[in-house]
């Protein structure tokens, strides 16, 4: 079923007025379910989607969609009106959407070519990466740190195509472009932090992830999600300075084995581990 995120203030009124796990038909066959609407809930669609849906999609009256407003929620809707106007939908039901991952990935990732980096946005996406942090490092490219609002539009639009084909009810935060420096200033206390670098051979990703997990399992609280912070260097890679200084913020610096691998397959390979090892 297709899935389109919305702006908040679209689907406010119908999360005052509608329950979760309530359905419109439920209302109207007579079971007594409180605060239950009885009149049709209806939203009229912004013009990208509409098209999206009437144009390239040839969606007719009666066919299923799923808003997102990235509350968490899902809302099931029915078309009830299409024209060149407006797309008019029905909502049937508001209900959880997928939870989140377990484990919080904050990706750090320095600054790649466009078409590298929206790779893994989108692919990141895909892998239930939390939050994308892109940062500057010594050998990132001349230029790229001056991406404007038409750069910052077109990265927002790519997580937010991919988390909706993924199925994920939020969509992953993008942070500003910032220097290495600030990123590691950020570390949340009790993070586990992790820094691939080629020039590293001693403990592995793997071994640095079970020792890690370990060390946090008695945790106060098993409820909150782990955070694990990840520090994907640019193309040509993280120069010895960088890494001593991470060192020095508390990552541990890891190898992803014998082959040496591109930036953008790092990153994704990185958080693949990590969300096989540590259950996410």
């Amino acid at each position: 079923m297709h899935r389109f995120f919305v702006a908040h203030d679209i689907l406010a009124p119908i999360s005052a007025a509608l329950p979760l796990q309530v359905t419109i038909s439920d209302a109207g066959s007579g079971r007594v379910i409180e605060d239950a609407p009885v009149e049709p809930l209806c939203v009229t669609l912004p013009e990208k989607i509409a098209h999206q849906v009437r144009d390239v999609l040839h969606l007719g009256v009666g066919e299923q969609l799923v808003l997102l407003d990235n509350s968490g929620d899902e809302f099931l809707t029915a078309i009830v009106k299409s024209g060149r106007a407006r797309v008019e939908v029905q909502v049937l039901e508001r209900r959880r959407g997928q939870s989140e991952s377990p484990v919080r990935i904050v990706l750090c990732q320095g600054l790649l070519k466009s078409a590298r980096f929206e790779w893994i946005l989108e692919k990141g996406t895909e892998l239930g990466v939390a939050v994308f942090a892109p940062m500057l490092c010594r050998r990132s490219m001349a230029g790229l740190e001056e991406a404007g609002a038409a750069k910052i539009q077109r990265w927002q639009r790519i997580i937010q195509e991919a988390a909706e084909q993924c199925g994920r009810a939020r969509m992953p935060e993008l942070l500003p472009i910032r220097p290495l420096m600030h990123a590691l200033n950020d570390i949340p206390r009790g993070a586990l932090a992790f820094m691939p670098w080629e020039e590293e051979h001693g403990r592995s990703l793997r071994e640095g992830l079970e020792v890690g997990a370990s060390s946090i399992a008695g945790r106060e609280s098993s409820l909150e999600p782990m955070t694990v912070v990840l520090f994907i260097g640019p193309e040509g890679g993280l120069m010895a300075e960088e890494v001593l200084l991470a060192r020095r913020h508390g990552v541990q610096v890891v190898t992803l084995g014998p082959r040496i691998l591109r930036a953008e397959t790092a990153a994704l390979a990185t958080v693949a581990n990590v969300m096989y090892t540590l259950g996410g």
